[in-house]
């Protein structure tokens, strides 16, 4: 551990911390650290386990108005609804915070009501369209 510490803060572009801006003081490490990165040089250090994830896909299915996926040609796919993180084209450029949690909550909603209704209906009973 002491070798990996020793690495990174030698690897520090030394350019002025600015925490508002990307700033470019990055680590040159594998992988690297782009901005921000401050020595660390303050003991105790304490290591953690760590898993991965994805955060965000920033592009994903196109839906309709009812949150049915859509084919290559613009037709609902029969009985598949998409909502939140899987669905594309909300986003261009940039990514505001919780918004994901937001188109969750709203395409989840339309996608479980439209289901719930195809699906409770007399004449489609256990028929999705």
């Amino acid at each position: 551990m002491r070798r990996t510490v020793d690495e990174f803060n030698a690897a520090i572009v030394d350019v002025p911390f600015d925490p508002a801006v990307k700033d470019g003081r990055s680590s040159r490490v594998d992988p690297p650290k782009s901005n921000w990165a401050q020595a660390l040089d303050s003991p105790p250090f304490y290591g953690f386990a760590v898993a991965c994830g994805i955060t965000f896909t920033f592009g994903g299915l196109c839906i309709d108005q009812h949150a049915r996926v859509l084919d290559s040609r613009g037709a609902p796919i029969r009985g598949l609804y998409a909502a939140g993180e899987m669905v594309g084209g909300l986003f261009y450029g940039n990514y505001p915070g919780g918004t994901g949690l937001t188109s969750g909550a709203i395409f989840g909603r339309i996608a479980g009501e439209h289901a719930a209704r195809k699906v409770s209906s007399p004449s489609r009973r256990g028929r999705l369209r």
